[in-house]
């Protein structure tokens, strides 16, 4: 089973709705944040000038959907959305910061494991967005991504465009022919109870796993049961705690389940991940962003009813059945010369009901924005599932207490060393908390960061 990251290719069609109507948005539970008078900001000044916006494919055609309704308010303003591509865009923004700021765009599009790198490397390089009013749209978020894009001192350097629960999807038709009924499976021992039933009775792997780390996101899954956990590699303080309590939990299931006999050897790539979803490479289970739940109607069409979508078990009875997997914000650059305006073009397409139903209508990513997620019409019954109103497994997820997910500058070093790790208890027989302890002495003297006690 992967927990699968965020990816360009993303499902639009399926979970993309039309514009509400004005009806639907009178209706909605939560009163939403409005945006500045028009033509004007925050300060009274009327905002003029252009802006661009650095994104990619898809989610820069839903901030292009933004434009329309944003110069109704600010006619003054001029917005250029650009696609840069992604991974490219990593790069260009790196440069730019590398360079004092010299070239970067307005409004950058961050990836939530690109955020804790560019604030901790280029301090200063992103603007505060409290002081442009933005950080009165708190309550409207998730209180987990929303402060995965604060810094120290609660500093608001991103505002979440799109934010990813977890789903764990499951073939309907192998866990009723083995008579496993996915409502009993409440715990991750559950699960692997029940994976065991599943290969004696179909002769199909729980989920797969890269066990070489050919791919370097084979460590996926750990950290998912980590961040169920509320763990993760780097405490909010930048401490390392990938070998803590949660993060030895989390191996020792990947090894209890690897012994068992009910996990299949598949390296990591798109192309065997479509595998998965059309069943040529069957696997009962795995986890992914909620963009999955679209993509799997696309890559895997010929096996509608044969896949289900829930919220991940629990590691411990009662715990978190909910997590944060990726994610990305829109920030403002401290060199902007119309940082008002982008600021307002922000708020605008993230932060009100008129902005967020343009972008989803033409970006198809999952929104982060409550008023509009939580809307009568925002999730739908889908047929390929049965019937079932997917997108409520992934509203449900947002109101857990997850945990603030800091990847720091640091994160690829914790990642290289945690697929080490895992590959050596997988083919070697290691013991977690032994291989754990050394990749967290390694990633402490690579990056001079202490291990949290």
């Amino acid at each position: 089973m992967k927990f699968h990251g965020n990816r360009t290719r993303r499902a639009v069609a399926v979970f993309t709705t039309a514009v509400l109507a004005a009806s639907t948005l009178a209706a909605c539970g939560q009163q939403p944040s409005t945006p500045a008078s028009p033509t004007t900001g925050t300060g009274g000044a009327e905002l003029t000038g252009t802006i661009t916006v650095w994104s990619w494919t898809a989610p820069a055609k839903g901030l292009e959907a933004a434009i329309p309704g944003f110069q109704k308010l600010y006619p003054g303003v001029e917005v250029e959305v650009q696609d840069v591509g992604n991974p490219a865009i990593w790069d260009k923004i790196t440069t730019s910061m590398a360079a004092g700021g010299a070239g970067l765009a307005d409004v950058l599009n961050i990836g939530i494991d690109y955020m804790g790198n560019y604030v901790e490397k280029f301090p200063g390089q992103l603007a505060d967005l409290s002081g442009f009013g933005l950080g009165e749209l708190a309550g409207d978020f998730p209180a987990g991504p929303w402060k995965s894009g604060q810094g120290a001192k609660g500093e608001v350097y991103g505002i979440p465009y799109e934010v990813n629960a977890t789903g764990f999807f499951y073939r309907t038709d192998l866990f009723e022919k083995a008579g496993v009924d996915v409502t009993t499976i409440k715990t991750w021992d559950d699960l692997l109870t029940a994976g065991k039933t599943i290969m004696d009775a179909t002769g199909v792997p729980l989920f797969a796993l890269d066990k070489a780390a050919t791919a370097a996101d084979s460590a996926n899954l750990w950290q998912l049961l980590t961040n169920l956990q509320g763990s993760f590699y780097f405490d909010a303080a930048g401490d390392i705690t990938l070998n803590n309590a949660a993060g030895v939990k989390a191996l020792e299931i990947i090894k209890q389940a690897n012994d068992l006999g009910i996990v299949a050897d598949i390296p990591g790539s798109w192309d065997n991940l479509v595998a998965q979803m059309k069943g040529d490479k069957p696997v009962a289970t795995f986890t992914a962003g909620g963009w999955m739940a679209g993509q799997l109607t696309i890559d895997g069409s010929g096996m509608a009813g044969k896949w289900g979508v829930a919220k991940p078990p629990a590691v411990a009875a009662g715990g978190l059945t909910a997590a944060i997997n990726g994610g990305t914000y829109l920030s403002v650059s401290n060199t902007s010369p119309n940082k008002a305006a982008a600021a307002a073009f922000v708020k605008y397409a993230l932060g009100t009901l008129e902005g967020q139903e343009a972008v989803y209508a033409a970006g198809g990513m999952f929104p982060g924005y409550l008023p509009f997620i939580t809307s009568t019409s925002f999730s739908k019954p889908v047929d390929y599932y049965g019937g079932a109103r997917v997108n409520d497994i992934f509203i449900s997820q947002l109101d857990e207490d997850t945990p603030v997910v800091n990847y720091t500058s640091d994160y690829a070093r914790a990642l290289k060393a945690l697929d080490d790790a895992q590959t050596q208890v997988l083919l070697e027989g290691a013991d977690p908390q032994t291989v754990l302890d050394a990749a967290a002495e390694l990633v402490a003297q690579q990056t001079g960061r202490t291990i949290a006690k």
